[in-house]
C-alpha cells in the first residue's frame, strides 16, 4: 500500500514527462541567461502582513530551516508578490506569506510511515501550525494546498492564487523559470536582501537526499527527470 503523497508508476511517468517538457521549452531561455544590472531605486521589499500569525511563522521558519533555505523561503515571498502583479492575481497576503516561509519545513525529514512526500508532510504541519494559532480553517486549507502542490511540475492554476504563486516563485528561485518576466533590477534587489550564496549546492544535496528517503514522491521523480541540470542552468546563479 502506498503512503499518502506517493505516486503510482503511471503518475511518475506522467510527472516526469511534464517536467521534461517544461525543461525542454524553457531550455533556450535558461541557456541564454539574464541581463545583469545593479539593484535600482523603487524595488523595495513587499511588506509582510502585520499579524501575529505571520510573525510566528517567520519565527518558526528561522528556527527550523537552514540559513540558505530560510533565504530561499523569503525570496519566494518576494517573487510571489512580484508575479502576482505580472499575473494580475490578488492572493490572500497572510496565507501566501505563511505558505512561502513554511513551505520547506519538512524537507530532509526522516521517512514517515504515513506520508511519502515532503511537500505533503510540510503542508500538514503548516496547517496544524496555523490552526493552533487561531487561524480560520479556510486559511489553514489555503496554506496546506499551496505547500502540498508547490513541487508539481506544472503550475496548479486550479488550486487558487496562493498555490499558483508559491509554485511559480519556488520554481523561479530553484531553476530560473519566469525570471525573464521580472525586471533585472528587481531580481538584483531581492538577491541583495536574501543572498543566494550556497543555496544551489545545498538544495541539490537536499533533493538528492529526498529522492533516497521518499523515492516515489514528486520531488524524487523530478530529481530523476533532470532537476540537477535545471538547478545548474539557473540564470539567477550565473
Amino acid at each position: 500500500m502506498r503512503r499518502d503523497g506517493e505516486l503510482s508508476a503511471m503518475r511518475q511517468i506522467r510527472t516526469a514527462g511534464s517536467a521534461l517538457g517544461i525543461q525542454a521549452t524553457s531550455l533556450p531561455r535558461l541557456i541564454r541567461g539574464l541581463r545583469r544590472e545593479a539593484a535600482g531605486p523603487g524595488w523595495a521589499a513587499p511588506v509582510p502582513p502585520d499579524s501575529r500569525l505571520c510573525r510566528s511563522a517567520l519565527d518558526e521558519a528561522t528556527q527550523v530551516l537552514t540559513p540558505a533555505l530560510l533565504a530561499h523561503s523569503l525570496r519566494c515571498w518576494e517573487f510571489s508578490m512580484a508575479l502576482a502583479q505580472v499575473d494580475n492575481l490578488r492572493p490572500d497576503p497572510e496565507a501566501l506569506y505563511v505558505a512561502c516561509v513554511l513551505h520547506d519545513v519538512a524537507v530532509g525529514e526522516p521517512a514517515d510511515p504515513a506520508v511519502g512526500c515532503f511537500a505533503l508532510l510540510g503542508a500538514r504541519r503548516a496547517r496544524t501550525f496555523v490552526l493552533d494559532r487561531g487561524a480560520t480553517p479556510e486559511l489553514g486549507e489555503c496554506v496546506h494546498t499551496a505547500i502540498a502542490r508547490h513541487m508539481d511540475p506544472a503550475t496548479p492554476r486550479d488550486r487558487g492564487a496562493e498555490a499558483a504563486l508559491l509554485h511559480d516563485a519556488a520554481h523561479l528561485d530553484v531553476t530560473g523559470l519566469r525570471a525573464h518576466q521580472l525586471d533585472s533590477r528587481q531580481l538584483a534587489a531581492i538577491d541583495a536582501r536574501h543572498s543566494r550564496a550556497g543555496f544551489a549546492a545545498e538544495f541539490t544535496a537536499t533533493m538528492r537526499s529526498e529522492a533516497r528517503i521518499r523515492p516515489r514522491s514528486t520531488a524524487a521523480t523530478l530529481w530523476r527527470s533532470g532537476m540537477r541540470v535545471a538547478i545548474a542552468l539557473n540564470p539567477l546563479d550565473r
